[in-house]
C-alpha cells in the first residue's frame, strides 16, 4: 500500500486540484504512523479495520485520479459536460430540488391562468433541470457523505416525478460503471428497496446488477454492500425480478442477429417485390402472384416465415424493433444523453411543440405505439418526432381511430400476474433504451459498450448466488441451451448435475451440450452418467453411439446402436449408421446384411447400395460390387462418386480402360480436373489395400491427368 500511494501522488502531481492532493497526504500519513505504531510493538485491535479503510480509501484516490486525468484533457460530449461543471459548478441538489418545485409551481399557475406561455416554460424548466441532475451525476467523481444525503433526499423529494427519478438512477449507474463510488451504489440499493415506482425500483436493480458486475472487486471491499446483496436471497421478487433482467441481457445478444436478418433477408425480399406490402395479410391471393411471377410466391412464403420467427422472439422479449427505429435518433431531441433514459411522455418541449394542438385516438395508429408496451420509450419519441415530417393528410391519418382490429400491435398475453407482467415490460422497456444509448447515441464512441461484454451474470461472484438460486439456475441453462450457447449451457449443466448426480435429464443436456461443441469424450461420460441413471433410453443411446462414432471409437458405437435396433429395428437411419460403423470395423460381412435391409426397406436406396458396392469392393468382391454400381449409373443423374468407385472396381480388377471410362465421366462431373484428381488420390489407401501399389495410383493419376 506505501508504494500504492507514493503512485497515486505522483500521478495527481499534475492535475490542478488541491483537494485531491490533500486527500492523498492524509491518507499517506495515516498509513505512515499505521506502520511506525506496528514497528513499534504497539497492539491496536482496530488495526485490521484501519487496514481495510485505508484500502477503500487508496481504490477511490486511486480511481479519482485517474479518472480526472483521463477527461481533464479528452475531447467529446462527456469531456465537455465534465470540464464545464469543473469550471462552473452545477446547481446542488437542494438546489435542484427547488428549481423542479418552482417548474411545478409554473405549471399549477398555467393551469389556472390558461397560459400556454407559462406551461411551455414549466416544462421546459423541468427538462433543463433534469438534465442538469442527470449530467450532473453522471460526470461526477465519489460523492461525499453531504452529497449522498442530498441526493437521498433529493430521491424522495416530492418534486421528484416518477420520470425525474428513472432519470436520476439511470445516471447512477451509468456513472457507476466508469468509477466505482460505494455511497452511489447504496443510492440504488435504497431506491429498489424503498421506492414505490416500478420504473424506479427496476431500473436500480438493472444498475445494481450491472455494477455488481462490472465493479466486483470494488464491493467486495465494503462488507454492508456484499451483505445487502446477500440479504436478495430471502427475496423471492427480488430474485424473480433479477432473473427477468438476465434473460433480458441474454437476448440482447440476438439484437443483432435480428437486425443482420431484416437488412440482409427481409427487407431485401420485400423492396425485391413491390406487390409484397403486406406479407401478414392475405390481399395478395397466391394465384394471382403465380400469374404475374412465380418468385413472388416464394419470397412471400419467406417472409412470413421470418415474420413468425421474429413474432416468436417478441413473445420471448427479444428486441425486434432496433432496426426499424435505428435511423429515426437523430433527431435534436436525442443529442443530449439523459433524453434517452426518459420515460415517455408528450409533455417533454420537443413534443408539446409538435402536439399540443393536435389530439389524436387512442386507437390511432399513434395512440397505439405510445400506449404499447412493445416499444421502449426511446422509439416512442422516434416515432412521434418523425410524424412532423409526414405530409399533412398522413398525419392525420396516423391520429385517426383505426377501423378494423383494436390493435394491429400484438403485446404480450395477459398474464396471470399482472403486475409481475408490468414489471417484465419496464424491465425490458429499460434493457432496450440502455442497448439504444450504446449502440446509437452520436457520443457513443465515448463510452465503453456494456453489450459487448456477455452479460452473464451468474459468473460473477457477488451475483451467482442470486442468479442460479433454486429453480433459476436450470432456467437459465435451458435458455442458453435452447439459444445455441452450448458451452455456457454444458457450464451450468456440470453443477446442476453436482448438486442432482441422481438427474438423468441434466446428464443429457450435459451431453448434449459436450456433443455441440465437439468434446465428445466429455460427452460419452455424460451420457454413460444418463444411461446409469435411466438405462437403455433410446434417446441416450442413439447420442452415446454418435459420440463414439465422432470420435472413432466405432466398435462402441456399433455395439451402441445394435442397443438401439433391439427396441427399433427397422429405423433407416439407425441401420446405416450401424452398417458404416460395421465397415470402418472393416467388419464388410456384416456391414453388408445391415445395408441389404436398408435397401429393402428404403423406398429410395441409393445410399444404400453405395455402401454395398464400396463394402463389395473392399472385400474383394468385384463383381457384386459391379452389379451394384451398375444400377446406381443407371438412374438418370449418376454421381459423381458412382462413377469414380465404379472405376476403382474395374481398375482393381485390371480392366484398364474400362476404369479409364468411368474415370472420365467422373472427371467430367467434377467442377474442375485438380478437384477430381484430388477426389481421385483420397482414396488411395483403400485401392493400396486391393493389391495395387502406390506407384500404380499415381501413374493412373498422371494418365488422368493427360487430354
Amino acid at each position: 500500500m506505501k508504494e500504492a500511494f507514493t503512485q497515486i501522488k505522483e500521478a495527481a502531481a499534475t492535475l490542478n486540484n488541491w483537494e485531491l492532493k490533500s486527500q492523498i497526504e492524509t491518507q499517506q500519513t495515516t498509513y505512515e504512523y499505521m506502520l511506525q505504531y506496528m514497528a513499534m510493538g504497539t497492539q491496536d485491535p482496530q488495526r485490521e479495520a484501519i487496514y481495510n479503510q485505508l484500502l477503500c480509501k487508496g481504490y477511490e484516490l486511486a480511481d479519482k485520479t485517474y479518472f480526472l486525468k483521463e477527461w481533464d484533457k479528452a475531447y467529446g460530449y462527456f469531456a465537455d459536460t465534465f470540464r464545464k461543471f469543473a469550471q462552473t459548478p452545477p446547481h446542488s441538489f437542494k438546489e435542484l430540488d427547488f428549481m423542479l418545485e418552482a417548474a411545478k409551481r409554473t405549471f399549477d399557475m398555467s393551469q389556472v391562468n390558461k397560459e400556454e406561455v407559462q406551461r411551455i416554460h414549466s416544462y421546459t424548466l423541468h427538462e433543463h433541470t433534469i438534465d442538469e441532475l442527470f449530467n450532473k451525476i453522471w460526470v461526477s467523481t465519489q460523492w461525499s457523505e453531504e452529497d449522498y444525503q442530498e441526493a437521498r433526499e433529493l430521491l424522495f423529494s416530492p418534486s421528484m416525478a416518477a420520470n425525474d427519478k428513472a432519470v436520476m438512477i439511470s445516471a447512477v449507474t451509468l456513472n457507476l460503471l466508469q468509477l466505482f463510488d460505494s455511497r452511489k451504489f447504496l443510492l440504488l440499493l435504497i431506491a429498489y428497496q424503498q421506492t414505490k415506482e416500478p420504473t424506479v425500483t427496476q431500473r436500480a436493480l438493472t444498475g445494481i446488477a450491472l455494477a455488481a458486475y462490472f465493479q466486483a472487486d470494488r464491493i467486495n471491499l465494503y462488507p454492508e454492500l456484499v451483505s445487502a446483496l446477500k440479504l436478495m436471497e430471502d427475496d423471492p421478487a427480488a430474485l424473480k425480478q433479477l432473473h427477468d433482467i438476465q434473460i433480458i441481457f441474454l437476448l440482447s445478444r440476438e439484437t443483432e442477429k435480428i437486425d443482420k436478418k431484416m437488412k440482409e433477408e427481409i427487407i431485401p425480399q420485400m423492396m425485391r417485390n413491390p406487390n409484397l406490402k403486406n406479407p401478414e395479410s392475405k390481399i395478395i391471393e397466391i394465384e394471382d402472384i403465380e400469374d404475374l411471377n412465380p418468385e413472388w410466391q416464394k419470397d412471400l412464403e419467406q417472409i412470413n416465415s421470418h415474420i413468425r420467427e421474429l413474432g416468436e422472439l417478441q413473445l420471448e422479449g427479444a428486441d425486434t424493433y432496433m432496426t426499424a427505429f435505428s435511423q429515426l435518433k437523430t433527431f435534436p431531441f436525442f443529442q443530449e444523453a439523459a433524453h434517452w433514459f426518459y420515460l415517455f411522455s408528450m409533455k417533454v418541449p420537443d413534443l408539446y411543440q409538435i402536439y399540443k394542438d393536435k389530439a389524436f385516438d387512442e386507437k390511432s395508429l399513434l395512440g397505439m405505439v405510445v400506449n404499447s408496451q412493445m416499444f421502449c420509450d426511446s422509439d416512442k419519441y422516434s416515432f412521434c418526432l418523425a410524424m412532423q415530417s409526414l405530409p399533412a393528410d398522413q398525419q392525420t391519418f396516423m391520429r385517426s381511430k383505426l377501423n378494423g382490429e383494436d390493435s394491429i400491435f400484438n403485446d404480450l398475453k395477459i398474464s396471470e400476474n399482472p403486475t409481475e407482467q408490468k414489471i417484465n415490460y419496464i424491465q425490458r422497456q429499460y434493457i432496450h433504451n440502455l442497448y439504444r444509448f450504446y449502440k446509437l447515441w452520436k457520443f457513443k464512441q465515448e463510452m465503453q459498450d456494456i453489450f459487448r461484454k456477455k452479460l452473464d451474470f451468474w459468473n460473477n461472484p457477488l451475483l451467482r448466488p442470486l442468479i442460479l438460486k433454486g429453480t433459476y439456475h436450470g432456467q437459465i441453462a435451458d435458455y442458453l441451451f435452447s439459444k445455441g450457447y452450448m458451452q455456457e449451457a454444458a457450464e451450468l449443466y456440470e453443477s446442476l448435475a453436482q448438486q442432482n448426480p441422481a438427474n438423468a435429464e441434466t446428464w443429457q443436456k450435459l451431453g448434449f451440450a459436450y456433443q455441440k461443441s465437439k468434446l465428445y469424450d466429455k460427452a460419452v461420460k455424460a451420457y454413460l452418467q444418463a444411461d446409469t441413471i435411466n438405462p437403455n433410453h433410446l434417446w441416450t443411446l442413439k447420442h452415446l453411439a454418435q459420440c463414439h462414432k465422432l470420435s472413432g471409437d466405432y466398435s462402441q458405437a456399433a455395439f451402441c446402436f445394435q442397443k438401439v435396433l433391439e427396441f427399433d429395428p427397422d429405423n433407416l437411419h439407425i441401420l446405416m449408421q450401424t452398417g458404416q460403423c460395421l465397415a470402418a470395423l472393416k467388419n464388410y460381412p456384416e456391414a453388408i446384411k445391415v445395408f441389404y435391409k436398408v435397401e429393402f426397406l428404403e423406398t429410395h436406396p441409393e445410399k444404400a447400395r453405395r455402401a454395398i458396392g464400396w463394402c463389395y469392393f473392399m472385400s474383394g468382391k468385384y463383381e457384386e460390387a459391379i452389379r451394384m454400381y451398375d444400377k446406381l449409373l443407371a438412374l438418370e443423374n449418376p454421381q459423381a462418386n458412382d462413377w469414380l468407385n465404379s472405376g476403382h472396381v474395374y481398375l482393381a480388377m485390371g480392366n484398364i480402360p474400362q476404369a479409364l471410362t468411368h474415370y472420365r465421366k467422373a472427371e467430367t462431373a467434377c467442377k474442375s480436373d485438380e478437384e477430381f484428381i484430388s477426389q481421385f488420390l483420397a482414396d488411395k489407401d483403400a485401392l493400396t489395400a486391393q493389391g495395387l501399389s502406390e506407384s500404380q495410383v499415381y501413374l493412373m493419376a498422371d494418365i488422368l491427368r493427360q487430354k
